[in-house]
């Protein structure tokens, strides 16, 4: 039988970016039969707090997309960064602006690289604030989550220069505990933890190829995260 596999990216990526991963998930030992959530750097770039539809709407026509190519009832989200926001909010039944997307029905397994589960981020506060509330934690019984975050960069106010990015993105997220946590570059340790999500932090795993290698999307990425894909699973916070 097919497995569709549905990949949706974060801030300021293209499709572009993970056409590599998804060949490699096209072949053994996964086999996925993927499909890339066409968002563009300019969509995200205008992708604020005021209203997250317009990306909502293309996850849930690339998710219908890739069930009737393939006849499968339910598919795999891949998302990387606020992409898994953006999938959180897609499960859900709670009116989002006046429509509501209901994608529990058909999703089966929600997969998370480097998604931060809270933020004190200007522009995305009020929508990880809004998926928290109506979908705390791993909201669906039915779904399995994973969360994925490497652990690559220390914050570091005074130190190189990835440091004190690191810094600043840990801080904006997380607040003062971010000042000297580890994360992928973006997120922290704790802040890509959801409550009831398999969990599973990968030493020397950037948040994306500006951070270092390799990262998520890398195939030498992949071989320390692909567990979660082929059956194993991680452990549970």
């Amino acid at each position: 039988m097919t497995r569709p596999l549905v990949i949706i990216g974060g801030y300021l990526t293209s499709p572009d970016d993970y056409k590599t991963l998804a060949q490699v998930l096209s072949r053994p030992p996964f086999d996925f039969q993927v499909f890339i959530t066409p968002i563009g750097r300019l969509r995200w770039a205008l992708t604020r707090d005021w209203d997250f539809r317009p990306v909502l709407r293309i996850l849930r026509a690339t998710v219908a997309q890739a069930l009737q190519e393939t006849g499968a009832n339910s598919v795999t989200i891949l998302a990387h960064s606020v992409g898994g926001t953006v999938a959180r909010m897609y499960l859900g039944d709670h009116p989002y602006k006046g429509e509501i997307y209901g994608g529990h029905r058909f999703v089966h397994h929600l997969v998370m690289l480097g998604t931060p589960h809270h933020s004190k981020e200007f522009w995305t506060r009020q929508t990880v604030g809004f998926t928290n509330q109506h979908y705390p934690g791993a909201y669906y019984d039915h779904i399995r989550y994973t969360s994925i975050i490497g652990r690559s960069i220390q914050a570091n106010r005074n130190g190189r220069w990835i440091e004190r990015m690191a810094y600043n993105s840990y801080v904006m997220i997380d607040g003062p505990s971010g000042a000297q946590a580890w994360g992928d570059g973006i997120t922290t340790l704790t802040c890509a933890a959801l409550p009831g999500a398999e969990y599973l932090a990968v030493p020397g795993l950037y948040h994306s190829s500006l951070h270092g290698r390799p990262w998520y999307g890398d195939p030498e990425g992949l071989k320390n995260w692909q567990r979660v894909l082929v059956g194993s699973s991680p452990v549970v916070v």
